[in-house]
């Protein structure tokens, strides 16, 4: 019998109550009875095995017999600070990159930006990140922020190794090379601009900042296809450097 994985925070040994949400995938969707093995995850790294012991009041009790923290899955920690497009499209670049490896995702708000995202969508999509962390196996469920300006995030990158602005520039870095040049493990921010590209202002105050300009591709891509390509050169990158300590 193969176990199921479920999401749960805090994680500690003994009964575990899951949410209505959890609950109702585990005993109603995927019809799991007493006696189960369930594998449960906080997102966080921390990774327990259990058994669903039994369900009261529309809540499934699961008990939880060993824990281990499993270390970040890549060597390097990717913030992909992006502009929002349409609803759909950014639901599945949510799912993708989560799959791919990413560490947090915040939403960017560009000159041109045509849509800034409310609360109740990012809540959504952050639930979208914990289902594609499920079915992924990952550990570690990356944070969906809320949406911030795009100079407020180019201020932000004394906190990073190595900050980039993904742009259609022919003279821009491959990502993987520039990836390369760091030692690892390390925090990375990735910058990917909206439909209809970077304005000269944002790419001169990038520039000042100290963000270096990659390239993905030599075609212009989507937004959500840039973020997915930054992912998984990031996670590519990772492969190449087998012999590192991961981040925990």
């Amino acid at each position: 019998m193969s176990s199921i994985r479920v999401y749960c925070t805090p994680l500690a040994i003994g009964d575990c109550v899951l949410s209505q949400e959890e609950s109702h995938h585990l005993v109603d969707v995927l019809r799991a009875r007493a006696g189960h093995p369930v594998v449960l995850f906080d997102g966080a790294g921390q990774q327990a095995t259990g058994m669903l012991k039994r369900v009261a009041r529309r809540a499934a009790v699961v008990e939880i017999t060993s824990m281990e923290r499993r270390p970040f899955e890549l060597a390097y920690r990717v913030t992909l600070a992006v502009a929002v497009g349409k609803q759909h499209r950014h639901a599945y670049l949510i799912e993708k990159c989560t799959e791919l490896g990413v560490s947090a995702i915040q939403p960017l708000m560009a000159d041109r930006s045509v849509t800034r995202p409310s609360r109740s969508a990012v809540e959504k999509w952050q639930r979208r990140a914990i289902e594609s962390a499920k079915q992924s196996d990952r550990a570690w469920v990356p944070k969906i922020a809320l949406p911030k300006d795009v100079n407020d995030v180019v201020d932000q990158v004394g906190a990073f190794s190595l900050a980039a602005i993904c742009d259609v520039a022919p003279d821009g870095w491959p990502l993987r090379n520039l990836l390369h040049t760091v030692a690892v493990p390390c925090d990375v921010l990735c910058l990917v601009g909206p439909e209809g590209g970077w304005t000269d202002d944002e790419r001169d105050r990038a520039r000042r900042a100290g963000i270096v300009t990659v390239r993905l591709a030599p075609t212009t891509l989507r937004t959500e296809t840039a973020a997915v390509a930054v992912c998984a050169a990031a996670a590519s990158a990772s492969i190449e450097k087998p012999n590192i300590s991961p981040l925990d």
